[in-house]
């Protein structure tokens, strides 16, 4: 049976709706500050283990912080799909993105994954907090879809906010939709999903204390 382990240290333009608004360029980057660091070395160095020319690497909640190093290391040779799910957010991703978009090396777009998923392969999954405003049931089916939509011989990193174990000091976070409060689930609960789905390898990647990141793996 597979376990959990911890080690913290090609699609059309035109299969998506890109949008050209524009936003501050400073505002790309306020998401994920000097915290980030140490998670944007982890996913670099997956990067350079499993990206080869013509790889597709998919961002499903465009983190810039994390995704423009991996971008700039690896854009001559691969294809970046980078999804919003607000249209703020959008706009914010397609102002730092916008020569990229025209030049045909990203492919940008909004999509809100309480509603949907991307039906394209990927060499490399980032789903950096997509995860954390959606149902339990929706994200079982979205973690199935990343399984399914995952290369072999590549790799999908989740980053989630996690909680205590059990009920006792249980943590809560407040759902923009329907303003009701849900409960932070612990790092143990969302690698029991992971592993429902199929996916034979979760390993630990890295944590700051209230959040945590996994490298996952058919």
């Amino acid at each position: 049976m597979a376990e959990a382990k911890s080690e913290i240290l090609p699609f059309a333009a035109d299969a998506l709706h890109t949008s050209a608004l524009a936003a501050s360029h400073d505002a790309a980057f306020i998401e994920g500050g000097a915290d980030y660091y140490g998670l944007r070395q982890v996913v670099m160095e997956i990067g350079r283990a499993c990206l080869t020319p013509g790889s597709r690497v998919v961002d499903l909640r465009c983190d810039l912080a994390t995704l423009m190093p991996l971008m700039h290391e690896h854009e001559d040779l691969c294809k970046f799909v980078v999804l919003s799910h607000t249209e703020e957010q959008s706009r914010t991703c397609f102002d730092l993105l916008r020569t990229r978009v025209r030049l045909g090396f990203v492919d940008a777009a909004q999509l809100d994954l309480r509603d949907r998923f991307p039906e394209v392969s990927a060499r490399m999954l980032l789903a950096l907090g997509a995860l954390t405003e959606l149902s339990a049931s929706r994200r079982l089916e979205v973690a199935e879809s990343m399984r399914r939509r995952l290369e072999r011989s590549g790799a999908a990193i989740v980053m989630e906010q996690v909680g205590s174990e059990g009920d006792e000091g249980a943590q809560f976070l407040l759902d923009p939709v329907n303003r009701r409060k849900r409960r932070i689930w612990s790092a143990a609960e969302w690698e029991s999903l992971f592993l429902k789905t199929g996916f034979s390898t979760v390993t630990r990647i890295w944590s700051d204390g209230g959040r945590m990141a996994w490298m996952l793996k058919k």
